[in-house]
């Protein structure tokens, strides 16, 4: 009896030891097929843009193809669930946007992820501030101006958005609440039928990023009035921004960063945090993401898990300062 005990115990040990070795040899052998890199977004918009190039740069760094999967739907909600939900292995990763982790969760009773918990936060990989934009039409040519006119004239200044609930909403409700003023949300399906209103003059003022705005003001289609980083934008360095203007509490950016599942192993995020870091070193990169509107800003691991709670507690409070009903 004694023997089987010892062999059985000795049994034991060895499967223990086995068991903790296979996902230590799994993670050495990391990558040895594609990597999937799941892009909430249909193809053609900023984070499409940012996370193709963001793709190939990698790639050639993990010697493996890394394959962008556009999964748009529910403001992003579909994508960054599919990578949820998905296995830790290290070959699915989300390019999460602000949207998705930070603003649905704050909006929405319920969302069928916890921002907080069902994800491995890699590396936050770049952020894109919000411009203010104003028609031609507007009496106001600054920012301070357009605050101004719009205390004197209580619900006369028309916004528009990309639709309820997306940053260009929430950024004017920012500017709102932040300021006191009166506005009047006109919601569109999708930022350029705003735009389009806004050169028409059927609106007063949007928010969007700054790509694609500077040719259009250049042609005096519009003014841009203000931009919500904490520093000048290269796409717009002769516009101030909120905080030169004395609204630094009006600081807004649209952020990406690199995910997984929760539960990815220390040896492959290790890896992961290396080649990402390597990538964004890239002057190539970094002017690619310029040209696209963003630019690069890396936080490790821990940093950017700590930035994605700070965000949801900002637009939590804007929320709730500015009334905003929670929607199903």
């Amino acid at each position: 009896m004694r023997r089987w005990r010892s062999g059985t115990r000795g049994c034991i040990v060895a499967a223990l030891v086995l068991a903790a070795a296979a996902p230590l040899a799994l993670a050495q052998d990391y990558p040895n097929r594609p990597v999937r890199l799941v892009i909430p977004f249909p193809p053609g918009g900023t984070t499409d843009a940012l996370g193709r190039v963001f793709a190939q740069a990698l790639q050639e760094r993990i010697g493996q193809p890394v394959v962008v999967d556009n999964r748009p739907g529910a403001g992003s909600q579909i994508g960054v669930d599919a990578v949820a939900k998905s296995s830790p292995d290290g070959y699915t990763l989300l390019l999460g946007p602000s949207d998705g982790l930070s603003i649905q969760p704050v909006l929405k009773k319920r969302i069928p992820y916890d921002p907080l918990k069902d994800f491995t936060p890699l590396a936050l990989i770049a952020r894109s501030p919000m411009v203010f934009a104003g028609s031609m039409k507007l009496p106001a040519k600054t920012l301070p101006e357009m605050v101004a006119y719009a205390k004197s004239n209580p619900g006369a200044v028309r916004f528009g958005s990309a639709g309820f609930g997306s940053i260009q909403h929430l950024t004017m409700e920012l500017l709102r609440v932040s300021t006191g003023i009166d506005l009047v949300h006109v919601p569109y399906k999708g930022g350029g039928p705003a735009l389009n209103d806004l050169i028409a003059g059927q609106i007063d003022l949007v928010a969007p990023g700054a790509v694609g705005i500077v040719p259009r003001a250049e042609a005096g289609q519009m003014r841009i009035l203000a931009q919500t980083g904490p520093v000048r934008h290269a796409l717009v360095p002769n516009v101030p921004t909120t905080t030169e203007l004395g609204m630094p509490e009006v600081l807004v950016v649209s952020w990406f960063g690199v995910l997984g599942p929760a539960g990815v192993q220390q040896p492959i995020v290790d890896r992961l945090v290396r080649e990402i870091a390597a990538v964004l070193d890239q002057p190539v990169v970094r002017q690619r993401f310029v040209d696209i509107g963003c630019e690069a800003a890396l936080l490790s691991p821990s940093a950017f898990a700590d930035f994605i709670a700070a965000e949801n507690r900002k637009w939590a409070k804007i929320v709730a300062a500015a009334k905003i009903a929670q929607e199903d």
